[in-house]
């Protein structure tokens, strides 16, 4: 890393202005109160914008006054992009679409030296910055960790938790994750929807993308799970089919480099939405359908971005949900991990046999789209601050890296804990 001369703070908050990016201001409020010693800038296209961000935050009630640095910063102007990296020790990015404004930020923290954290969900995005930066990223001695938010720290950590209390040799996770809203119900901020559909458009981009990024084979588990499509799950009790997101993806990603670089037996991983009712599961699917069908047409994809509320039945909107509407909305994930007694030597060798033992565990918080996420991608800038540049840190090597791969074996969970993001285990055989 070039050094943390000339830095005048500890991270910089960029989309400052966003939706997501205020939620994340108060949260980095919170902490300065909590770590005097934590030192934070925002930043964005408009001073006057980010001032009143400020001004809103003030009035939040506990907060209090406070000064915190503005800066002018706008991804068409590459050089005030740079500038805006070389200020801070870490960029926490939460502009979106990143597969439109996110590689300008990574680019210019590799050139800058600087840490780098977002919340994207976007797997084209995640896996061609890895391609292409991963080296750079060593050489500067910089962490470049995406997917910081929803998706996919509950998966990731809950993967990483699971493994850790699991004796034995584990074959397979299946995750279910579910939400819980209040009488005024629930809804999401028409970026999310924005990101979700230009994913889907380009999903074509990914396989040209993972062919050099998946190089080495794995071994072939002898005991393989395939995904299920609509189907009732008796360890969660409750119907579920594939999650959208991209937390199998991500998932993905951490056990390649757990097998090639750590010599860790990979897992196989594999993530659904538990949907409740079999009615509910017939409406998402027939909503899914028609949302993946619409996405891949341009004509059709100008509809879905210009009627949000329209084509999501109401469920996303420019205006994003109520502050009630978040106080009262929840998510919990069921993880169900299974594997062997037994433990081979080696993770090249293949157990014959089919699993034995079996593992629920589970990870639950508050409103997970903006309340969570926020709180999720500060602790996880928090942990690189504290954790970067020790002689023994417990992030395994500077680069590119999915949160499950960087995360693992440090603190993070502990730091989630203290914002009402709880990891336990439900149940598991002896």
């Amino acid at each position: 890393m070039d050094g943390d001369r000339g830095r005048s703070v500890d991270a910089v908050i960029f989309g400052a202005t966003g939706f997501t990016g205020e939620r994340v201001v108060r949260a980095a409020i919170r902490k300065q109160k909590q770590e005097p010693g934590f030192t934070f800038a925002i930043a964005g296209r408009s001073v006057d914008k980010l001032r009143q961000v400020l001004n809103r935050c003030k009035q939040i009630s506990g907060l209090g006054e406070f000064e915190v640095k503005l800066i002018e910063a706008d991804v068409s102007r590459p050089e005030s992009i740079l500038e805006m990296c070389r200020q801070g020790k870490v960029v926490i990015n939460c502009v979106g679409p990143y597969r439109f404004y996110g590689e300008q930020v990574v680019k210019a923290c590799v050139d800058a030296g600087t840490h780098y954290v977002d919340i994207s969900g976007e797997p084209q995005f995640l896996e061609s910055m890895q391609l292409r930066y991963d080296q750079q990223a060593r050489e500067k001695g910089i962490y470049i960790v995406g997917a910081c938010g929803f998706d996919s720290i509950p998966s990731e950590m809950g993967v990483a938790f699971t493994k850790k209390h699991f004796d034995g040799d584990l074959n397979s996770i299946e995750t279910f994750l579910s939400f819980k809203a209040g009488p005024e119900g629930t809804s999401a901020h028409y970026a999310t929807w924005e990101s979700a559909v230009h994913g889907i458009s380009a999903a074509a981009e990914l396989s040209p993308i993972r062919k050099q990024l998946f190089a080495q084979r794995l071994p072939r588990p002898t005991h393989k799970v395939e995904e299920k499509k609509v189907f009732y799950n008796e360890d969660v009790r409750g119907w579920a089919i594939p999650f959208p997101g991209a937390d199998r993806s991500i998932a993905r990603r951490t056990e390649y480099l757990e097998f090639t670089e750590q010599n860790h037996r990979p897992v196989q991983v594999i993530s659904y939405l538990k949907t409740g009712s079999i009615i509910n599961t017939a409406q998402i699917v027939i909503f899914g359908a028609l949302f993946m069908f619409m996405a891949k047409f341009k004509f059709t994809r100008d509809l879905l971005l210009k009627y949000p509320k329209v084509f999501s039945m109401g469920f996303f909107s420019h205006e994003g949900p109520t502050e009630e509407q978040m106080r009262n909305t929840s998510f919990r994930m069921e993880i169900v991990g299974r594997g062997y007694s037994q433990k081979l030597s080696s993770p090249d060798e293949v157990h014959t046999a089919v699993p034995d033992k079996r593992i629920v565990a589970e990870v639950t918080g508050p409103d997970p789209g903006y309340n969570a996420t926020s709180a999720m991608v500060l602790e996880s800038a928090m942990t690189i601050l504290e954790e970067s540049g020790q002689p023994k840190s417990r992030i395994p090597r500077f680069g590119v890296l999915p949160p499950g791969y960087a995360f693992e074996n440090t603190g993070l969970i502990g730091r989630l804990h203290d914002h009402g993001i709880g990891f336990k285990v439900i149940s598991k055989d002896a």
